[in-house]
């Protein structure tokens, strides 16, 4: 099994966070009352797995995890060693 850990920055979550705060207030939501950090790190963990198999690579697991400064880790696992290397160079 071949491992590929994808950091993605604080940074980035926030601005994910603010542009569904702003989606979320155009349909009439209370955004102040919703916690968005979550559903952020999901889209953009998503998105990182989107990347991937769109090279045409099937990960065997990408679960992600919240890191303490407000980023994601998104943990890909591959059953090739080529399958890794690719990954890890569309998601550069």
């Amino acid at each position: 099994m071949w491992k590929l850990d994808h950091v993605v920055s604080a940074s980035d979550v926030d601005a994910e966070e603010q542009r569904l705060a702003e989606v979320l207030a155009k349909a009439g939501y209370d955004v102040g009352k919703l916690s968005l950090n979550a559903l952020a790190q999901q889209v953009l963990a998503e998105r990182a797995k989107a990347v991937v198999m769109a090279i045409g690579i099937e990960p065997s697991n990408w679960p992600h995890y919240s890191l303490g400064n407000g980023g994601v880790e998104v943990r890909f696992q591959f059953r090739r060693e080529e399958d890794q290397v690719n990954a890890k160079l569309a998601l550069a």
